[in-house]
């Protein structure tokens, strides 16, 4: 190779490196832009989080925040049905989740006298062992049995009464 050809190659090697210097410099712009519209987003959002704080519409730093679930002191479980310190309580056994419950809550709420009335839903996983086709009434846990709406009268750990039918509690309960 003599000089003027080298030289020729230097300049279109110069030319190379130079367009893959520009290719470079143009991922790094894009890289760039990236990071800016992050930090915008980022500053955004903390302005956001930042109001919310300050409104009061997040209490984050308060320590009396209240429990999300509260839990209902009528509500039983099968297993702690006989637990109850009380002499004498009913407890009115159904589906919750039945198309029947509407029925059933609305005669809980209009039950007001003694003994205490306690509810246990059938539908909630804790019972599933108490579920049967057919109601079996027995003192022993182990021995009873749900098949549908069932309302018990307890007394000193023990079943005193019991009500099977739809009918039979609705008597009840209007009989108060």
């Amino acid at each position: 190779m003599n000089k003027k050809q080298m030289i020729k190659e230097q300049k279109k090697l110069k030319a190379q490196r130079k367009e893959v210097e520009t290719l470079f410099k143009d991922d790094k712009d894009v890289f760039k832009v990236f990071k800016i519209a992050l930090g915008v987003l980022l500053f955004i959002g903390l302005v956001y989080v930042g109001i919310n704080i300050m409104n009061g519409n997040w209490k984050i730093f308060t320590k009396n925040n209240k429990p999300t679930t509260e839990i209902d002191s009528k509500m039983l479980i099968a297993g702690t049905m006989f637990n109850k310190e009380e002499g004498e309580y009913l407890v009115l056994a159904y589906d919750m989740q039945d198309s029947k419950q509407t029925f059933y809550a609305a005669l809980v709420s209009n039950y007001s006298s003694t003994p205490n009335l306690y509810l246990l839903d059938l539908s909630s996983g804790f019972n599933t062992n108490f579920i049967a086709d057919k109601t079996v009434i027995s003192n022993d846990l182990s021995k009873l049995k749900f098949g549908g709406a069932t309302l018990l009268l307890i007394k000193g750990d023990k079943i005193t009464k019991s009500y099977t039918t739809e009918n039979d509690i609705v008597n009840y309960f209007t009989k108060k």
